[in-house]
């Protein structure tokens, strides 16, 4: 077998073997739709490389090569899934959807397959991976209406993820962090200024942050989060790129009597820095495609030296 290069992502084929050679006896087909589809949203990554090279969305899946990497584009991922749930009897093809992303040139995709009862959902598993590895609800299995397509509710599919057991810690991300903000909004600040609130709330949410397969999984959990607890932010992606890998990572600006930094490192979690250590990393070979990001770094910069 021909050897691939694992310098970005890793070999899931035989993970993917496992998940297919031990799906639960006696699953009707709604069952096995969602199996499948949490035990997927497991392994993949979304491959944001394809911000620099579009091409990267073109690639073809070559099944017959036992090598499968983790890192896809909605794209490959699809074809994946059509693959899988072709397989298992159903009909399933690649759609195109409009998911606001207007980053790249290439259509945003989905799948959508067809029961043998005739119901048809549209499954969209890339923007769900986030959720899935945080353990949290779904929002893109079989709930929505476009094209014409049946919905499942959200109380079935709890239901099912409940009699499956796929619910990740016992209860859904989503009550964890109901319950950690009426934590923080129990809490007495009264002996706190505005930025040691801040900092107070954002320690409690890294706490609430997993282990993720991405960077860009991770990345859109902690967006989701900053905006769940009301934080004023600006996000940045820092990307560095050398002969051996690309990097990328998220740069959070919380706004409160100063501006507050934080880096999202994946399993490093939130770093708490400041606006001299991100000129240092600027300096270092990261960049940043925003072209305010250093206009901010500047500004505070130059207020600091007066």
């Amino acid at each position: 077998m021909e050897q691939k290069d694992d310098s970005f992502g890793f070999n899931i084929y035989s993970e993917i073997n496992l998940i297919l050679s031990n799906i639960p006896n006696e699953l009707n087909e709604e069952e096995l739709l969602r199996w499948i589809y949490i035990k997927f949203g497991n392994l993949f990554s979304y491959d944001y490389r394809i911000s620099s090279d579009i091409k990267i969305g073109n690639v073809k899946i070559d099944f017959s090569s036992e090598y499968i990497s983790n890192y896809q584009t909605c794209i490959q991922i699809c074809e994946i899934m059509n693959k899988v749930y072709n397989s298992l009897g159903f009909k399933s093809k690649t759609i195109t959807r409009n998911n606001g992303n207007v980053t790249y040139s290439l259509p945003h995709t989905a799948n959508m397959l067809t029961l043998s009862t005739g119901e048809r959902y549209i499954l969209d598993l890339t923007v769900d991976l986030h959720l899935i590895q945080s353990g949290s609800m779904t929002k893109h299995f079989a709930m929505s209406s476009e094209c014409e397509c049946d919905v499942m509710s959200e109380s079935k599919i709890m239901a099912i993820d409940e009699n499956l057991g796929l619910v990740k810690y016992g209860e859904y991300m989503d009550k964890i962090i109901q319950d950690k903000k009426e934590e923080i909004d129990n809490y007495d600040y009264s002996l706190l200024s505005e930025d040691e609130i801040l900092m107070y709330k954002i320690n409690q949410i890294n706490k609430l942050i997993p282990k993720f397969e991405g960077y860009n999984e991770g990345r859109l959990y902690v967006d989701k989060l900053f905006g769940e607890f009301g934080l004023n932010y600006n996000r940045f992606n820092l990307y560095y790129k050398s002969e051996f890998k690309n990097k990328f990572i998220g740069c959070f600006c919380v706004y409160g009597e100063n501006n507050i930094w934080y880096l999202y490192a994946g399993d490093l979690g939130l770093i708490k820095t400041e606006a001299t250590k991100l000129k240092n990393m600027i300096n270092n070979g990261w960049s940043c495609k925003k072209s305010n990001f250093l206009d901010i770094i500047n500004e505070e910069l130059q207020h600091k030296s007066l």
